[in-house]
């Protein structure tokens, strides 16, 4: 009987259809890795490609719920995502003979509409005695704005008013405020419209036994890109001189104007003193 002989490449074909390596397969599964939330709507999924079988060219993150997909190598960026909401994750890998089976569920995540809530802007430090701060071309991306400011003005007296602009607005009467203070012992009150400087806050002088002695002020302009109300403004302030005039203030102010807020501007008595800071900062929602 004669004996059929089969080629050495026939041989090496069959054993690699036989032990998954044959470039007509698919790749394997990945195992499946750590998801993390890492923004407000982002999340990265980890993943181990599969060490045996065809490779995987490849490789994308589906949520769930919602099947919003990332690609990528490990770990997968996935975007996208719902605020305060709980998702896992399963990874596939594909060639260019089709896609594997999903991974297994990763753990659960939930964006948290916490994280990044504010995003620094800009931050101006005065290096020598200087009138004015100026934010100039703020964008529109955001929904609030914060400005933290620790400030002194060069006034001989032992505290100064911080005063402001939107848009360059010179209409004193588009502007108006009440402020409240309180000492710890007694409380005062006022409003202010028109010609008035613009109040918004507190800085501290350098009056004898002020100096190097800064007020803080903590800012929220409200709903600043919209263009079909007035801006309110409010402030939270306060001032140490070293044991006398103490104060507490709060106050709450009103820009009548509907334009998008795309600049603002700040003075006080004389001029801000050295190491004045006011940091911009967007709120996101």
């Amino acid at each position: 009987m004669a004996i059929k002989r089969t080629s050495s490449n026939s041989l090496v074909n069959a054993t690699k259809m036989s032990t998954g390596f044959s470039s007509a397969a698919i790749p394997n599964a990945p195992t499946i890795g750590a998801a993390t939330t890492t923004g407000q709507t982002t999340a990265t999924v980890a993943y181990t490609a599969a060490v045996l079988g065809a490779n995987g060219v490849t490789f994308t993150a589906t949520s769930s719920p919602s099947s919003i997909t990332g690609t990528g190598s490990s770990p997968i960026i996935v975007t996208g995502l719902a605020i305060n909401t709980a998702y896992t994750f399963t990874v596939t890998a594909g060639n260019a003979n089709g896609t594997s089976t999903a991974s297994s569920a990763s753990n659960s995540i939930t964006t948290d509409d916490s994280l990044n809530s504010y995003e620094s802007i800009a931050t101006v430090t005065v290096g020598s005695p200087q009138a004015t701060i100026t934010f100039s071309s703020i964008p529109a991306t955001f929904k609030h704005l914060q400005i933290r400011a620790i400030a002194r003005s060069s006034t001989a007296g032992g505290d100064a008013w911080l005063n402001y602009r939107f848009n360059s607005d010179t209409t004193t009467s588009n502007y108006s405020n009440h402020n409240f203070f309180g000492n710890g012992t007694s409380i005062s009150s006022s409003y202010n419209s028109g010609d008035d400087g613009n109040l918004i806050g507190r800085v501290m002088g350098s009056a004898s036994g002020a100096d190097n002695v800064f007020a803080p002020n903590i800012i929220d302009i409200l709903d600043y890109a919209n263009t079909s109300k007035y801006k309110v403004v409010r402030n939270l302030t306060g001032q140490d001189n070293n044991g006398s005039r103490n104060l507490v203030g709060l106050s709450s102010n009103l820009w009548r104007n509907t334009t998008a807020i795309d600049s603002i501007s700040f003075t006080t008595a004389n001029n801000f003193a050295q190491y004045t800071q006011f940091a911009l900062y967007g709120i996101k929602g």
